[in-house]
């Protein structure tokens, strides 16, 4: 495989994928990137390679996970999503409960982001 200027072998490749993920699985949820989450399981996927377990977790890193998981911040807090985060950040997270649910909100938002964008790269291309 060529990247760039650079060769790759498909095994190197599954090599840095399979170092990826565990990188990505120790470093989760605080230092998560939703872009590079929906990368990492396509990926893995093309490769035939076991996704990261967020995959099982999250029905496929799929658009009615993370849909889901607002609604159910917003049914629970009485108020839309971004009135959510934006007053935990002005304010600072209260509880416990304050900062799962602006890591959860937030990760949701660019999760849907990040898919929505990949969709609609693989529809151009």
């Amino acid at each position: 495989m060529q990247v760039g200027l650079m060769e790759i072998s498909t095994k190197e490749l599954e090599g840095l994928i399979k170092y990826a993920k565990a990188q990505c699985e120790s470093k989760c949820p605080q230092e998560r990137d939703a872009e590079m989450c929906v990368r990492l399981i396509e990926l893995c996927i093309e490769m035939d390679l076991e996704p990261p377990i967020c995959y099982e977790e999250t029905e496929g890193f799929s658009k009615k996970f993370f849909s889901t998981k607002i609604r159910e911040i917003e049914k629970r807090r009485c108020k839309p999503i971004e009135e959510l985060l934006s007053e935990i950040r002005s304010q600072g997270p209260k509880t416990l409960e304050d900062e799962i649910d602006r890591i959860d909100g937030e990760f949701a938002i660019e999760a849907l982001r990040a898919i929505g964008a990949r969709e609609k790269s693989k529809r151009r291309a």
